[in-house]
């Protein structure tokens, strides 16, 4: 009588671990988006990125991505004014402290060829060609990262603008 017993307490606790278990996993697996258009999924940003905006060239029969990464251009007060982009205590004036992206991790899709240009001393513009779709990417520079997914191909505009702390 106590062999059933135990057994049956035993079962009862096995239930409960299993039941605890997959209401974990499925937590775990839910995807959390940011920002969700028609063809794109922006799934993560951190916090010192301050504005994502994705746009596609419908007329355009291109399979290309333009990505623009930086800080925001400052508009001077007149002409004869020069606006310095602060970030922390580091100002972004020398070439080699401009924001580049070290790390290109593919989820899924592929690119061929990549190109990085200098726009002025605050923004960086990428140029993927050769695309395969959906692409899904998650780019990281220094302490930022981002991960967005592009479902349909064509001309893709991202400009990624971070904060001016």
């Amino acid at each position: 009588m106590r062999i059933i017993l135990a057994l049956c307490v035993l079962f009862t606790l096995n239930i409960a671990k299993a039941s605890t278990y997959n209401n974990t996993k499925t937590i775990y697996l839910q995807s959390d988006t940011l920002k969700k258009g028609k063809n794109y999924l922006l799934f993560n940003k951190t916090l010192n990125i301050d504005n994502v905006r994705f746009t596609k060239n419908k007329k355009s029969k291109k399979t290309i991505l333009f990505i623009t990464y930086g800080f925001p251009t400052p508009i001077p007060s007149s002409n004869t004014v020069n606006a310095t982009v602060l970030q922390g205590n580091r100002k972004y004036k020398a070439d080699d402290a401009l924001p580049v992206f070290e790390k290109i991790d593919i989820i899924s899709g592929n690119y061929k060829d990549i190109k990085v240009e200098k726009i002025n001393a605050q923004k960086s513009l990428l140029t993927f060609s050769g695309l395969e779709f959906p692409l899904h990417l998650k780019l990281k520079s220094g302490a930022e990262t981002i991960e967005f997914k592009l479902m349909e191909a064509g001309q893709w505009d991202i400009d990624i603008e971070l904060k001016n702390n």
